[in-house]
């Protein structure tokens, strides 16, 4: 076998929650594998009773693993499931090549797709809080970064404990950091809410292709790529969908199995940007066999985000690429959903008369008593809804206004229901 520095060997795991081995899990970590450019020369399976506490593997497993190493000459090993840290690097030591579990491997990718700064930032913080610069990461002479920037000199400390300290350090400064861009992205979302234009988030499973949806409806050209994660920015772009009425659509990152929580926290205030939406287009692959269970991840991960009230468009996409006989059925399973095809423009024109249908039923008309003491959100409500009458009264301010129900929902202590006379 010819030696190269990017033959990886694969362990898939068979355990109690996952009984039998699915083509397409398999097929789902190998292209994770593939993302980060690595030959898969060699994969194996072991049934898992229950995990060593130290090792994770069993001791056989671990000799065979060893083989297959010296055999393929592989640099690196993946694991399709989560372990500790002790694991990993004892794991580490035995094969006597880096050992990555599945989170690990995300953030890898994550660490690879990575282009702008707050992105990057985010990316360090979880390899940080993961740990991962002690498992993967040995190229780090982690003794150089002792500056006194950041007061980590002392006679006497022992590597290791510069090593936290240093990480602990670390955590702190880019906490900060990214405290700073979430005021900045707040104020951007609420100087965004205050422009009443309506605001829809695209979700789904990564490379289900929401980046080619957002390109068909605002008529731009966001980067798009056929690869696991190419985007993991939000990105958001002004789309006309009727004449006279437009909305900024978000493309948001992509979904995944068991995403590791330190990346969710950390990409936390991006995500957040769904909060604000109107309206959530959950984009499905059509071809993807297990569509099912992806959209019930994604569904899962937006209730972890607190999405509960915002109305959801369930698309599909790439029916380009679906049997007729496959796309009858599914139009009569899913019977209010939208099936389209971003690249082709299949569908565009149905899914936009969706969403204006919905905009009318999201508009509300309400009264509004605002007594002086509040004066001061006076502004904030002529931002944030259409004013269509105005009265002064000794004790307050009446007001008949017309919004999206979310902008107003921060008023309901004023509202009055009724319907304007």
């Amino acid at each position: 076998m010819e030696k190269t520095e990017r033959n990886a060997i694969l362990v898939h795991i068979i355990d109690k929650e996952n009984k039998e081995l699915r083509e397409e899990y398999l097929e789902e970590f190998r292209l994770l594998v593939e993302t980060l450019s690595y030959e898969i020369v060699a994969e194996t399976t072991y049934s898992l009773r229950e995990p060593r506490y130290s090792t994770f593997l069993g001791t056989g497993k671990i000799e065979e693993i060893k083989k297959l190493v010296e055999l393929t000459e592989a640099k690196i090993v993946f694991i399709d499931n989560t372990l500790t840290f002790l694991q990993l690097r004892n794991l580490s030591r035995e094969i006597r090549v880096p050992v990555i579990d599945r989170p690990h491997l995300i953030l890898m990718i994550f660490s690879m797709r990575a282009r702008t700064t707050e992105a990057k930032l985010q990316v360090e913080l979880s390899q940080l809080k993961m740990r991962l610069p002690e498992i993967v990461h040995e190229e780090v002479d982690m003794d150089q970064q002792t500056g006194s920037e950041i007061g980590l000199k002392g006679p006497g400390e022992r590597r290791t404990e510069l090593k936290r300290r240093y990480i602990a350090k670390r955590i702190q400064i880019l906490e900060k950091k990214l405290e700073e861009i979430k005021k900045h992205r707040f104020e951007m979302r609420k100087r965004r809410t205050k422009s009443n234009i309506p605001i829809i988030s695209i979700v789904g499973y990564t490379n289900a292709g929401k980046s080619t949806l957002l390109n068909a409806l605002t008529k731009s050209e966001a980067y798009v790529e056929d690869k696991l994660f190419a985007t993991l920015d939000s990105l958001s772009r002004l789309g006309e969908i009727k004449q006279n009425i437009s909305a900024i659509f978000v493309d948001t990152i992509g979904f995944i199995r068991d995403l590791p929580p330190q990346l969710i926290y950390a990409f936390r205030s991006t995500l957040e940007e769904i909060l604000d939406s109107w309206i959530i287009i959950h984009l499905i692959d059509i071809t993807d066999p297990l569509f099912r269970e992806k959209m019930e991840i994604v569904l899962k991960t937006l209730k972890e985000l607190g999405v509960e009230d915002i109305p959801i468009i369930t698309v599909f996409n790439k029916i380009d690429k679906s049997d007729i006989e496959s796309l009858d059925y599914l139009q009569s399973i899913y019977k209010d959903a939208i099936f389209i095809s971003a690249k082709e423009g299949l569908g565009i024109d149905k899914l936009k008369e969706k969403i204006v249908s919905m905009f009318k039923e999201l508009i509300v008309k309400v009264k509004i008593i605002l007594p002086y003491q509040d004066v001061h959100l006076l502004d904030e409500i002529y931002s944030s809804a259409n004013i269509l009458s105005r009265k002064d009264t000794e004790e307050s301010i009446i007001l008949y206004v017309e919004g999206y129900y979310s902008n107003l929902a921060k008023f309901k202590k004023y509202i009055v229901p009724q319907k304007t006379p």
